[in-house]
């Protein structure tokens, strides 16, 4: 089998088992490490009635937002942002996986609320997507063998603005000890890696391949684009769920699609320079345990 391949932030290795969220968790380690745009879209689309109902209680939260932001209501503007969990229970797919209990859902929502409060009541935000929007508005694009392609010196205006804009304001953002829950929650590496990865996704079908390869490395995404071959493993079992799970060799932590949790499938490691044991951490993609054992079995 050969599968798209997306690369762990932590440890550097591959994804290999089949996912079947938005989100991507690697199978060596248990890190959140991506998104896959395309099958988030699938999800997306897959109730049309979800839609519908999203889409009509969308329009009531906005304008009500919209009204409280005009009367400089920040208080009413905050209330109806953190009301907006409507959003993960219609599409729990979106929530990320690393917000797995309820008092980091509670603090998750809370953080969303006062960052997109203070957004929008900020000059600079709005000015940033208005410049945005005009310079998506001068897009152009022309068919190549019956394929509508973007314009590539409008488009690199975009996404040079985009990622400067995206770079910076995460970089405030995660600054602010205010929201210092979401190093745990969201770390800012895995949380900049997804917003650009779903921007690279989303526009790659319409640049020519002269222009997508100068894409990804500008972004920094040119080796998350090859196919591998799947690496060597065996059949496991979920601790969890009992459901089967594919354990590829060198893996410490592997995620089961299914219930969404990880099982660990080594308790120790071996340093490489010693063969001392040791035991595996909570998060062994963070730890040293990556360079120590370079994700090998004895």
């Amino acid at each position: 089998m050969r599968i798209k391949k997306f690369t762990c932030l932590n440890c550097g290795a591959p994804k290999v088992n089949e996912y079947k969220s938005p989100y991507i968790v690697c199978d060596y380690c248990g890190s959140f490490t991506d998104i896959d745009f395309t099958l988030g879209m699938n999800f997306w689309n897959q109730s049309p009635l979800d839609n519908v109902g999203y889409a009509f209680n969308k329009i009531d939260y906005m304008s009500r937002m919209q009204y409280a932001l005009q009367k400089k209501d920040k208080e009413e503007y905050r209330r109806l942002q953190r009301g907006w969990d409507y959003y993960y229970r219609t599409y729990p797919a979106y929530l990320p996986p690393s917000i797995d209990d309820g008092y980091k859902y509670r603090d998750y929502l809370d953080v969303c609320a006062d960052s997109s409060t203070e957004a929008g009541f900020d000059p600079k935000y709005h000015e940033h997507a208005l410049k945005q929007q005009q310079l998506q508005q001068q897009l152009t694009y022309n068919y190549v063998n019956g394929q509508p392609k973007v314009n590539g010196e409008q488009f690199f205006k975009l996404a040079e603005f985009f990622i400067g804009v995206t770079k910076e304001g995460f970089k405030v953002f995660y600054e602010n000890p205010k929201y210092a829950v979401m190093h745990e929650l969201l770390p800012e590496q895995v949380h900049l890696k997804m917003k650009l990865s779903m921007f690279v996704q989303a526009w790659i079908p319409y640049l020519t391949d002269e222009d997508v390869e100068k894409f990804l490395k500008m972004t920094g995404f040119s080796m998350q684009y090859v196919e591998i071959e799947k690496p060597r493993g065996k059949a496991g079992e979920c601790s969890n769920c009992k459901a089967e799970i594919y354990v590829p060799e060198g893996s410490y932590k592997v995620y089961c699609e299914k219930c969404h949790r990880t099982t660990k499938v080594q308790p120790v490691f071996k340093c490489m320079s010693c063969g001392a044991e040791n035991k595996v951490p909570d998060n062994p993609g963070s730890q040293s345990i990556a360079s120590s054992a370079a994700l090998k079995t004895d």
